[in-house]
């Protein structure tokens, strides 16, 4: 499921190292090395981070082409993220334009997504209490 990215400056030094290929990253460390001439290290040099939201929505179909084995071996492995994987790729209708865009999602859209993640499991919780 990783991916590794180089992104190389026109010196033909690395300038960005991106462990798991996620396309917003990139394109944030593409649109900082233009602005910077081309050259240097960008966002920092290296992203560590593990961006599974893009595979659990877009993965199964590879996944599925192991087999019945290949998504229980996963499922074993990975704690069940065989199901998810699964189940993201039902709702991906629905998931497709957060989990598989380009460009970073702006930061008044995930402000409103994680208010409403919030008031979702507030309503959840307070409901289950009562």
């Amino acid at each position: 499921m990783t991916d590794p990215v180089f992104l190389i400056d026109s010196d033909g030094r690395v300038a960005f190292y991106l462990m798991w290929a996620h396309a917003p990253t990139l394109k944030k460390a593409i649109d900082e090395l233009l602005e910077g001439g081309g050259r240097g290290v960008v966002a920092g040099g290296i992203d560590r981070m593990v961006h599974l939201f893009a595979s659990f929505v877009n993965g199964y179909r590879g996944l599925r082409r192991g087999g019945r084995r290949a998504v229980r071996e996963y499922n074993t492995g990975a704690f069940g993220a065989g199901v998810l994987t699964f189940l993201g790729s039902k709702a991906k209708p629905v998931l497709a334009p957060l989990a598989l865009r380009a460009e970073p999602l702006p930061m008044g859209a995930r402000l409103a997504l994680l208010g409403g993640l919030v008031a979702t499991l507030s309503a959840w919780f307070l409901r289950r209490r009562g």
